[in-house]
């Protein structure tokens, strides 16, 4: 017997000055199924989440929910029971974790749902979602982004729904996040609700869905029921080729130093030390809360040291700005995209150009021939949408974040710290990210990556630190460890 249908999704077709991000695309979606939608960067994924939960119209076609409501807008969607959790949580900096949990309040008070409804206690719904541990009272600019998207998970458990849509939801999170997402998501499919979710990983994909959707260029490719198919089957039909496999190269390495750090404390991070020579890629791994963005972050001038000393290539360093680390030679990509990795309002020319004005700047004066040039060269490499004129903060998640990895390439720093370096992005962006990362070691570069998949650390890292409330539990070489040693290092008691 066929299962309730949830969503209808009609000859949908969604058009912005001069791009079709939807292509009339037709979809079902039913109750107490959990279903994928995946794609390269650019396919149309985060717009189909957006026209189904009402936060943009469609340009033709219709989306009906449920019993046939027609979603034209975002009270339409919310009144018929659709809650969406974005790629950029919704977390309102000066409002506690109990506010923010009860955020949709303010707009039930003006829609058709009550604000009076019984809710479940804000404790035992954080503790559901990891963060059972942090005070109702804190505010949410505390939060780092894999606590802020789970944040934005709990409160989907506070409100009544039928549909749950989750974009990039876990593109934060570690592995012991994303088995409480796990959970929350059979629940979902228990209580015979929908759960619609937008992912790059394939682990992820497989781990959670029964169906997967694909999208290429804004059109419906196919779909494929989870047990009837593989990672290599949903790539190509992503992306339109079989995608290489990449091993890490082999390497020796030696040399002095080009990063020394000792005894250093920042934000939850204490008593740190290593070592990062040329052409060695450092990986630091952990839970969020571990304290290894705070490490780097402290590196980059971005964050106050409390103790411990640094020296780049034998010189101290203690930048107190990210333009004194830049000065030195320090590059930083971080976690958090909006925030700190690019300016919004800049166009990609400007944001990939940046980092390296001396570049095409003679006395005072930029060069925009040569600016232009630069920015055309880096947009063909990282096949970047939108060309160099589009403003970034218009791209798709992906996108922006090859602009941010880009314009510190042609930055040519000597230092590389790596926070999430292929959060958001797809299976293809992610291959060219790893493969530029061994390219830069090849070149006697020093790079740190931070990542929350330990799958990424050892594909990437020739040593590991593996940190858990902000100390160094674990430090060794990557050759023939697994990740279920770094995912036990971390959670475990005790010193490995």
């Amino acid at each position: 017997m066929a299962k309730p249908v949830a969503v209808s999704v009609e000859h949908v077709t969604k058009t912005y000055p001069g791009v079709d991000a939807l292509i009339d695309v037709s979809l079902e979606f039913q109750l107490g199924e959990v279903v994928a939608i995946c794609g390269a960067n650019g396919a149309g994924k985060s717009t189909l989440a957006k026209l189904i939960s009402g936060v943009e119209p469609a340009t033709s076609g219709m989306i009906r929910v449920g019993d046939g409501k027609p979603v034209r807008r975002l009270d339409d969607a919310f009144a018929a029971g659709v809650l969406m959790l974005h790629q950029e949580p919704l977390v309102v900096d000066d409002f506690t974790l109990e506010e923010n949990l009860r955020l949709y309040d303010l707009r039930a008070q003006h829609g058709a749902r009550s604000g009076k409804a019984q809710r479940p206690p804000a404790g035992e719904v954080l503790a559901r979602v990891g963060l059972g541990d942090v005070p109702l009272s804190t505010l949410g600019r505390a939060l780092a982004p894999g606590q802020r998207q789970m944040l934005a998970l709990g409160r989907a458990l506070v409100y009544d729904h039928q549909v749950l849509i989750l974009d990039e939801t876990t593109a934060s999170a570690t592995e012991s996040y994303f088995q409480l997402v796990q959970e929350v998501v059979a629940s979902e499919k228990a209580a015979g609700r929908c759960v619609i979710f937008v992912s790059h990983r394939m682990q992820e994909v497989f781990g959670l869905a029964d169906r997967i959707v694909v999208l290429r260029n804004g059109q419906f490719i196919g779909e494929r029921e989870v047990a009837a198919t593989d990672t290599g089957e949903i790539t190509q039909m992503m992306i339109g080729e079989s995608l290489a496999v990449l091993d890490r190269p082999e390497k020796h390495i030696e040399g002095d130093p080009v990063v020394a750090v000792s005894g250093l404390a920042a934000g939850s991070a204490r008593d740190i030390s290593f070592e990062v020579r040329p052409g060695e890629v450092l990986g630091i791994y952990g839970l969020v809360g571990s304290g290894r963005s705070s490490v780097i972050r402290s590196l980059s001038g971005r964050q106050t040291r409390r103790a411990g000393k640094v020296q780049i290539n034998g010189v101290p360093s203690y930048p107190k700005s990210p333009t004194e680390a830049m000065r030195q030679g320090i590059a930083y990509l971080s976690e958090d995209r909006h925030r700190d990795g690019f300016v919004p309002d800049f166009t990609n020319r400007a944001n990939l150009t940046m980092c390296c004005l001396p570049k095409y700047t003679r006395r005072g004066v930029i060069s925009t021939k040569r600016e232009a040039s630069l920015a055309k060269d880096l947009v063909d490499r990282f096949a970047i949408v939108g060309g160099t004129e589009s403003l970034t903060s218009s791209l798709s998640g992906g996108n922006q974040q090859k602009v941010c990895v880009a314009r510190w390439i042609a930055a040519e720093p000597e230092v590389y710290l790596l926070d999430e370096p292929t959060k958001g992005v797809d299976v293809g962006a992610r291959a060219r990210i790893y493969e530029i990362v061994y390219n830069l070691a090849a070149l006697g570069k020093a790079i740190v990556v931070i990542s929350s998949e330990a799958d990424e650390v050892l594909l990437l890292a020739d040593r590991v630190l593996v940190m858990r409330e902000g100390r160094v539990i674990l430090d060794r070489k990557t050759a023939g460890l697994t990740s279920d040693v770094l995912a036990k290092a971390a959670l475990s008691e005790g010193k490995v």
